[in-house]
């Protein structure tokens, strides 16, 4: 079972993931509205899409994880891996055969949550660097 702190935390960070990614969709869209190509929205949603998907998979499978023991996590963890990459792939064939997904934009929105992730990296580490420039300075003065 979930211990507390790590419950709340997991739950903190994967809603405030889903609004990092709203936002992200949200932004790619209008961008793509207000710079007159609407041709590449539905691949963008596609793609967009998909990539809350693929999150909401992986959180299902830590949730999952957490409760097994290490050898039956480790397993269930491969096979979500390959769960989630042949849905990728489902994704990447779906949006080449449908006439009216451009398959870049598709690809953009799939990547959608790696830059939300990625975004969120930078700021941890720049966070990190402030408050220990900070604490560097501080102890060199005293």
């Amino acid at each position: 079972m979930f211990k507390a702190g790590f419950a709340d935390n997991y739950v903190v960070q994967v809603r405030r993931t889903l609004l990092q990614l709203v936002a992200l969709g949200l932004f790619m869209t209008l961008s793509a509205l207000a710079a007159g190509q609407t041709f590449v929205i539905p691949g963008l949603l596609t793609g967009w899409t998909s990539s809350v998907i693929y999150f909401l998979l992986m959180c299902r499978r830590v949730k999952q994880s957490a409760e097994l023991p290490p050898g039956q996590a480790l397993a269930s963890m491969r096979a979500g891996w390959l769960i989630r990459l042949g849905f990728i792939i489902a994704i990447l064939v779906l949006s080449v055969q449908v006439p009216g997904i451009d398959f870049l934009a598709a690809v953009v929105g799939l990547f959608s949550l790696h830059i939300v992730l990625l975004i969120n990296a930078v700021y941890i580490v720049v966070c990190g660097l402030i408050a220990n420039f900070g604490k560097q300075n501080n102890s060199g003065r005293e």
